[in-house]
């Protein structure tokens, strides 16, 4: 009975609805390509690489994804088909497009989900049997075909979202604090309304924390592709620190309500509350369901930003004159909460747009009010820039994706000089298990290539015994339409399973003619050279190690966010005595340039390693230890990336900001030493007294200033919220280890 109800368990986590979705797509192409006398395998193959990279989400990002596996794949597909001749030519190609197709991963999100899929098409069009122009274009054409069926069929006729789950948690964590902010009221020392209100607030403790683990470990259950650098997961993780920042002022601003009995200072408390309830009430709605605007409501000038920013920044700037003290602390309290609704606001635009916007950076506005309309020219690139700067700030040996490129790039013509030594037919399954298989760091490689070995060399068998027994097309489509299920059924649950499955659909799919079961064993034989050929390259070339990478990675992070502050500070004053636009502009490439491609390199090697441990989910980052902090961790350093390069465009360079942005980079230093291990097979140990490291002054401070809070304010504000974040996120991951030391304990709370 109990392992009935292991079976049962397993097969209620697995992705139904997705690997029917892309059964349905599969069975259409091989059935039109059936009636018009077509090979059925280019069809089927783009819509079920058209499945596989479908995140859900917004339509833009999704369409964006497809259209880049379909284009990036016709064209691998038309090149290696006709690079196979002669020997010199195919080796030069393929070293050539695996190193770039595997280095674009750097420029952009689309890239990033898609690289490995491009190069296994394109394997599949050199190890093919057609080697014409004429051929490669028709095979070109039946893929991109049977990918347009799959997008539309994913997009308009059964759209899915992985990260619904997730989702709906985020916006149980926000309903509950709107439920709670706005049911509090005034009662009396001592009163049962007061141990009432006080039993409320003990059970919202309670409850939000659970559903705050529940959320969290939701996005990262969700199947989907490289979560980490998924837009949806980095902006639920913003989300839901945020409704822990929030969760926290709003048991803070009920506790000074209870603690005063001046009739001006509860009015100006319960104004806050009931502002802060809808606020919070709203970012639910939006997030248990898609706004009919899909979320423009929640841009600068939405309905929504007006509502609940620009007005209350406005009633704030009323309390400023106050003598009360109680009121002017809560004045500097209301400004720190509008700021983390203001990055609410800024995530869920994001989350329903599919476009990560900063709003800091749409033009001088200063006439207006709102802090989300704000700005000040910045000259970070966008765009095309972007991608520049991410391809240069990873062209160095330092950078992981570099090494992995190279690596591919040996892998590649490796693998096609072994395939014209051993003369192998239908060889090409070699070049994509070695392209599979490799991982950037070494114990990636070994564990997924175990697990494509086993289940490939499982699933050959089972392919050996259906091409043996089905006599027919048509029970090849029955059999292929069933494997194509539960390969995408099982993709995101076990890497051992997605392979027994996909090596009978595609050991199916290529079959030369029917009841040809030695086909299973060469596609056996191929995957344990391609698998040896990755675990080989690994060992050889810039071997690395996971756990001590993403440790390490982090750290750096970390470190580049802090030298980017002192680049800005350094900026700053070379500004002083720019005379020109031109010295300007040369003051931002020698300094500023620099350190903002150090940081992005730095991030993208974090994602990157935290997104091959997301995959792998039965694959703990360490005992003990989740990765859910570590996500936290990344998705904050790239937003202080950007809060940096603005506010070095927006700053004036005078004394308190100065001292400021010192405060911060010190911290940030503090975090990054603060990672390092004590011992070597640790991943997150001790972090030093992160508050003592960076001096008092390195904690938040309240703003002081009276009046209209200036951009330059907003951005170092931001910036120091941003780095307290991180600095809770490092602490919960070494509190994970049990190494939590007092001077820890002490920020923690």
């Amino acid at each position: 009975m109990r392992l009935l109800a292991q079976w049962v368990a397993a097969l209620r986590r697995l992705h139904w609805k997705r690997g029917i979705r892309a059964g349905a797509a599969v069975l259409a192409a091989m059935l039109v390509c059936r009636y018009l006398g077509k090979p059925m395998g280019w069809a089927a193959l783009g819509g079920f690489e058209t499945i596989l990279v479908d995140n859900g989400g917004p339509y833009r990002s999704r369409l964006t994804t497809m259209l880049t596996v379909l284009i990036g794949g016709a064209i691998t597909c038309i090149a290696g088909s006709l690079a196979a001749n002669p020997l010199w030519l195919a080796v030069l190609v393929t070293a050539g497009f695996c190193f770039a197709i595997t280095f674009a991963r750097v420029l952009s999100n689309p890239l990033a989900s898609t690289s490995v899929i491009i190069l296994v098409l394109y394997f599949a069009g050199y190890g093919g049997e057609t080697h014409t122009l004429p051929a490669a274009l028709g095979n070109a054409l039946s893929y991109i075909l049977g990918g347009l069926w799959a997008a539309a069929l994913s997009l308009f006729l059964w759209p899915l979202d992985p990260f619904r789950p997730a989702r709906r948690g985020v916006a149980e964590c926000f309903a509950m604090l709107a439920d709670f902010t706005s049911q509090v009221r005034i009662t009396s020392p001592n009163s049962a309304e007061r141990q009432t209100e006080r039993h409320r607030m003990h059970e919202l403790q309670r409850r939000m924390r659970l559903g705050m683990e529940t959320a969290r470990a939701a996005i990262g259950t969700t199947g989907a592709r490289l979560t980490a650098r998924t837009l949806r997961a980095r902006s639920l993780t913003v989300l839901l620190e945020t409704a822990d920042v929030l969760f926290a002022g709003t048991i803070r601003w009920t506790e000074l309500l209870e603690s005063t009995d001046d009739a001006e200072s509860q009015q100006a408390i319960s104004d806050a509350l009931r502002w802060l309830a809808g606020a919070e009430r709203v970012i639910a709605e939006a997030l248990a369901q898609r706004p009919a605007d899909g979320g423009s409501s929640f841009a600068p000038e939405g309905s929504h930003s007006i509502e609940h920013l620009q007005k209350r920044e406005a009633a704030i700037h009323g309390l400023d004159g106050s003598s009360n003290p109680l009121i002017a602390h809560l004045a500097r309290d209301e400004r720190d909460a509008l700021l983390n609704v203001e990055a609410a606001f800024e995530a869920l635009w994001a989350l329903w747009s599919g476009v990560e916007h900063n709003t800091s950076q749409a033009g001088p506005h200063p006439t207006r009010q709102s802090l989300l309309s704000r700005s000040a020219e910045t000259i970070s690139g966008t765009g095309w820039r972007a991608m520049i700067d991410a391809a240069r700030a990873n062209w160095t040996s330092g950078s992981m994706m570099m090494r992995h490129a190279l690596r591919m790039l040996v892998v590649g013509a490796a693998d096609v000089l072994l395939l014209r030594m051993v003369h192998i037919s239908h060889g090409a399954w070699l070049g994509m298990t070695s392209i599979i298989v490799l991982q950037p760091t070494g114990s990636g490689t070994v564990r997924r290539g175990v697990q494509r070995v086993v289940g490939t060399i499982a699933g050959g068998v089972l392919a050996a015994v259906f091409a043996a027994a089905v006599h027919s097309q048509e029970g090849l489509i029955v059999v292929i339409t069933a494997t194509s299920i539960l390969t995408l059924a099982t993709y995101a649950i076990d890497y051992a399973w997605y392979a027994f499955f996909l090596t009978p659909t595609f050991v199916l799919l290529s079959l030369p003619h029917l009841r040809d079961w030695h086909f299973a064993g060469i596609r056996m034989g191929t995957t344990l050279l391609g698998a040896g050929v990755a675990v080989l390259a690994m060992r050889l070339l810039w071997p690395e190690r996971e756990k001590v990478e993403l440790k390490r990675l982090l750290e750096r992070g970390a470190l580049a966010d802090a030298a980017y502050v002192r680049a800005m500070l350094s900026f700053w004053t070379a500004l002083e005595s720019a005379a020109s636009d031109n010295d300007r502009i040369a003051a931002d490439r020698s300094l500023l340039a620099p350190a903002r491609r150090a940081c992005g390199l730095a991030i993208n090697d974090a994602e990157e390693a935290l997104d091959r441990i997301m995959l792998e989910p039965n694959v703990p980052l360490a005992r003990g230890e989740g990765w859910e902090e570590a996500l936290t961790f990344v998705t904050y350093l790239r937003r202080m990336t950007r809060a940096v390069t603005t506010l070095a465009a927006v700053g004036r360079g005078d004394r308190d900001c100065r001292t400021r942005a010192e405060n911060i980079a010190a911290r940030m230093d503090a975090l990054g030493r603060g990672m390092q291990p004590l011992k070597e097979q640790d991943v997150f140990t001790t972090i030093p007294a992160i508050a003592g490291a960076a001096g008092s002054d390195a904690m938040p401070k309240l703003m002081e200033t009276a009046g209209e809070e200036s951009p330059a304010e907003h951005q170092l504000r931001r910036l120091e919220r941003q780095a307290g974040v991180l600095e809770r996120s490092a602490i919960a991951l070494a509190e994970q280890k049990g190494s939590l030391s007092g001077d820890q304990a002490l920020l923690r709370q």
